[in-house]
């Protein structure tokens, strides 16, 4: 059978002389039961919304509540696109929207604000349903900027760096070469080194290579950006030993990465020697070895000399 969209019953798939060739598959094998041409596609386009125009809860799948859009009305025929919500009546509308591009995966990584192109595409039914789709691929690898630390341990609050880097081989790098730091954090972003671990232990200002993997409930969302380490903090360490401490008793302060998140300042003895030949004193020879807050080695002090013990006349 053929639908309401069928070219007429004269046209065959041969394609011959004053024939017209389907582009479309059999519904059957008669001749007028080849499919016709799709209906009219309308395309726009929109802008991702962080949730319903009502309020409420946005998506959590592919799914994306869209507002309709046009260029802006200053732009001229050369400029770069800049889109704005439509408002004029009977065409202003709020639409929910499928990703193609999330599909696979079921993933929800667009942020509210970007522009998209729209396509409407009908089911076959009668009668049939409009549906709005779009393909826009996420935005997943991303340089981010670590602001502060965040109320759980292990997250932090930071800036994902936009923009395209400028960079020569002969410079030495200064991030962020180029790219666009934005005023306001954008991002709430998760250490998975310090899966399990209390505290904070990356610096302020660190720089890190990350994924995002979603986005918070906050307004407007932040994206939720994973990354493996950055430079880890060195303020406010835990000391253990000193060059000057004359007590006899153990010193029972201990230091671990996992649970204390802190830097580390280690005062460590290299070398103790006595010189017949010298001053005939025995010395200690101690350097402070500095760790950030991941356990990493990050200075070693020059020596500090010490005294041990002088020798003395036998009487």
């Amino acid at each position: 059978m053929s639908d309401s969209n069928s070219s007429t019953s004269s046209a065959s798939a041969s394609g011959g002389a004053g024939e017209m060739t389907f582009p479309h598959v059999y519904d059957g094998y008669a001749e007028g039961d080849h499919r016709g041409w799709p209906a009219h596609v309308e395309k726009f386009i929109a802008i991702i919304r962080s949730g319903p125009a009502s309020g409420g809860t946005d998506y959590a799948d592919a799914r994306y509540y869209l507002d309709r859009a046009l260029p802006k009305p200053t732009s001229a025929s050369k400029d770069l696109l800049s889109a704005a919500v439509d408002h004029l009546p009977g065409v202003a509308q709020t639409i929910t929207a499928t990703n193609l591009a999330e599909l696979p995966l079921n993933s929800h990584l667009l942020a509210a604000g970007t522009a998209v192109q729209v396509f409407a595409v009908y089911t076959r039914a009668s009668p049939g349903a409009k549906m709005y789709v779009f393909e826009q691929s996420p935005e997943t690898a991303v340089i981010v900027q670590i602001s502060s630390a965040a109320a759980g341990a292990g997250e932090y609050s930071g800036k994902i760096l936009g923009g395209v880097a400028s960079a020569s081989a002969s410079a030495d790098l200064a991030m962020p070469m180029g790219l666009t730091v934005p005023s306001a954090d954008n991002a709430l972003i998760l250490n998975v080194e310090e899966q399990s671990l209390s505290g904070h232990r990356l610096a302020a200002g660190a720089y890190a290579v990350g994924i995002i993997r979603g986005a918070t409930a906050d307004v407007p969302p932040k994206r939720i950006v994973l990354i493996r380490g950055a430079l880890g903090r060195v303020d406010s360490p835990t000391t253990l030993g000193s060059t000057s401490d004359a007590s006899e008793s153990a010193e029972t302060t201990t230091w671990s990465r996992d649970t204390d998140a802190t830097p580390l300042d280690l005062y460590v003895t290299c070398r103790v020697v006595y010189n017949p030949a010298g001053d005939q004193t025995l010395y200690a020879f101690l350097r402070k070895c500095s760790f950030d807050a991941r356990g990493e080695l990050v200075s070693v002090g020059e020596e500090t000399r010490v005294t041990v013990d002088v020798t003395e006349v036998c009487s």
